[in-house]
């Protein structure tokens, strides 16, 4: 079975997959499509105004406190009632974004003409503002290529939210991996609900209020989440395996948990003298800033003779954020281009923002087949200039660029308009990045001190030169 990494939260059905922005600085981002004109087009790296969810983040360096709050989850707007004519048009400014600017000119197979003929009676018959967004998004996802999407105002809403870090949701505060046994924990927030009720990374969830985790038909379309999460101050009981002792029943009660916690940069130092920076997300507004600060923390306390950088879990956001990463580390340079049917973008490094202490040291990438997009783009950009060596499995292969599109009723297009290659033009959509030192392991059920990938770049570093 393969292996889903969740969040439990609230919004957790609408969050993005692996996703990579493009960038053109002179435009807006996300701005509102102007009354009955064409909807806007804006290339997502830029920055996003305040209230984002999944592509930026401006207040991810917050920690939660001790006792999260009781309180109120940041509202999406509701959906608001639209007429035949505002239906059609949007379905027709849709319908032709993709037409004119779709990474692949034979749309995937499709025959974009009669998907057109099929779903305009439908869109006119919607009756309500669900029904028609629920309609727009089928379109889309018949492209087929795991990075396109249509969102309707209130996932427009919540995206916005956890970019700017002001995403909340009603939940434990934990991250979980669906495996065979149940829910394996892969992430506990300090002081939250689960971690106050005594529960463990690598505990694994089994049952939820009595339920079987993985009953695939008892939980409704969210599954086992849905019923974790929930509103604050309500309790959910839980059925947890530890190791080899016996089954326990915990009972945890729900509160406010700020998503930008799950989205955190952070680096650590591993014997003594090797920097190990974890990169959950570049679809974080402040993810660069964050990764600089704290690299220029970690050196501080003195030099360090290499480093590893995680981007396993990274499944992509805002192109600009990761060439400001690896910008810290090698003084200009391109990592290749992107390309499309309209437009060719050479991905160029910016200069004059290395850190000394991290100029020609060893460093490893982990990379995993979760690792999607922009962490592609990463991991292949940090190879081609600085040599670094990539350790764990191949990455997803899913490298195209999106493009958005607002429409007036306050919905949006995502579109992959561009597809990424490297220097020499080979393209890694489909085959991923390709790691030079293969471990093949299930890296999230060790501990760190027995992860076998890590441990694998740890000894690459030290590895007398």
């Amino acid at each position: 079975m393969r292996h889903r990494h969740i969040l439990l939260m609230l919004l957790a059905a609408i969050i993005m997959s692996g996703c990579t922005f493009g960038q053109n600085p002179a435009e807006p981002a996300l701005t509102g499509a102007r009354p009955a004109a064409p909807a806007t087009r804006i290339p997502l790296p830029s920055p996003l105004p305040s209230a984002t969810p999944a592509p930026t983040a401006s207040d991810l360096a917050r920690t939660p406190t001790p006792t999260p709050p009781i309180g109120t989850i940041v509202p999406t707007p509701t959906l608001a009632p639209l007429s035949r004519e505002q239906r059609l048009q949007i379905f027709q400014q849709v319908w032709e974004k993709v037409r004119d600017n779709y990474v692949y000119p034979d749309y995937n197979g499709l025959d974009w003409q009669a998907i057109r003929e099929e779903l305009r009676p439908k869109v006119a018959a919607a009756v309500t503002p669900e029904e028609f967004y629920s309609i727009m998004r089928e379109m889309i996802a018949r492209l087929g290529d795991d990075h396109s999407r249509f969102e309707s105002p209130q996932e427009v809403a919540a995206q916005l939210a956890e970019a700017s870090g002001q995403l909340q949701y009603g939940g434990i505060g934990v991250s979980v991996r669906t495996i065979d046994e149940g829910g394996l924990i892969t992430r506990v927030v300090p002081g939250g609900p689960a971690d106050q009720a005594g529960i463990l990374t690598r505990d694994i969830i089994v049952a939820v209020n009595g339920i079987p985790f993985n009953d695939p038909n008892a939980f409704g379309p969210d599954g086992a989440i849905g019923a974790v999460r929930g509103i604050p101050g309500t309790s959910v009981r839980l059925t947890i395996k530890r190791g080899n002792e016996p089954l326990r029943e915990i009972e945890v009660v729900r509160a406010v948990i700020d998503i930008a916690v799950f989205n955190r940069v952070t680096v650590e130092r591993l014997a003594g003298d090797v920097g190990l920076l974890t990169i959950p997300s570049f679809y974080v507004d402040n993810a660069d800033s964050q990764a600089r600060d704290a690299l220029t923390n970690l050196l501080a306390a003195g030099p360090v003779r290499g480093m590893i950088i995680d981007v396993r879990d990274n499944s992509g956001g805002y192109i600009h954020i990761m060439r400001n990463i690896i910008a810290l580390f090698h003084d200009g340079g391109s990592i290749g281009t992107s390309v499309g049917r309209n437009e060719r973008e050479e991905q160029r490094i910016p200069r004059g923002k290395t850190i000394a202490g991290l100029i020609d040291i060893p460093i490893v990438v982990l990379i995993s087949e979760e690792t999607a997009s922009a962490a592609e783009m990463f991991a292949a950009g940090m190879r081609v200039l600085c040599q670094a060596t990539i350790v764990g499995v191949p990455s997803a292969g899913n490298t195209e660029n999106l493009y958005g599109y607002n429409f007036d009723d306050g919905s949006r297009l995502l579109l992959a308009e561009v597809a990424y290659q490297l220097p020499d033009g080979t393209l890694i959509e489909g085959t991923g990045v390709v790691p030079d030192v293969l471990i093949e392991a299930e890296w999230w059920r060790f501990p760190r001190e027995q992860d076998p990938q890590l441990q694998a770049a740890l000894a690459i570093i030290q590895k007398p030169s």
